[in-house]
């Protein structure tokens, strides 16, 4: 398994910076609303309000991006066994198509006749093969 890059993420900087501002206006409006008398106890109060905020923020984009990552792993190793199941299945049909023209076009061909009888058979195992694997593939495609 081979770990890929992750895509990065698009910052929306005005969004970003709009909430910024709509904060600091928001702590202004409160302090100018406050009695000078508890001044110094609504800016402690911000400033824990602040503080308990950005650790909550912290640990929900830990948390946000250890689930992300690890859905994409799950899901990134059960698309590679699929195909690892897909690719064996293949390569166990082709093993019994070899098998079967092998044992047709073993036996000793006395006529012409026989020759072209035995082409025709492999035409029709070939087509019949490659009619289920498209079918095949049709329904895994069609899920």
């Amino acid at each position: 398994m081979s770990e890929q890059n992750p895509t990065r993420v698009r910052i929306r900087w005005g969004w970003f910076v709009a909430c910024i501002l709509l904060g600091l206006l928001g702590i202004l409006a409160g302090m100018s609303l406050a009695p000078d008398a508890n001044k110094a106890a609504y800016v402690s109060g911000v400033l824990g309000g602040v503080g308990t905020t950005l650790l909550l923020i912290g640990v929900v984009v830990l948390l946000e991006r250890r689930i992300v990552d690890t859905a994409a792993r799950v899901l990134r190793n059960a698309a590679e066994e699929a195909q690892e199941r897909a690719d064996q299945e293949m390569r166990s049909q082709m093993s019994d198509l070899e098998a079967r023209l092998a044992k047709l076009w073993t036996t000793e061909t006395t006529t012409a006749e026989d020759a072209v009888r035995r082409q025709e058979m492999t035409r029709r195992l070939t087509d019949e093969f490659t009619k289920r694997v498209v079918d095949e593939a049709a329904e895994d495609y069609g899920r």
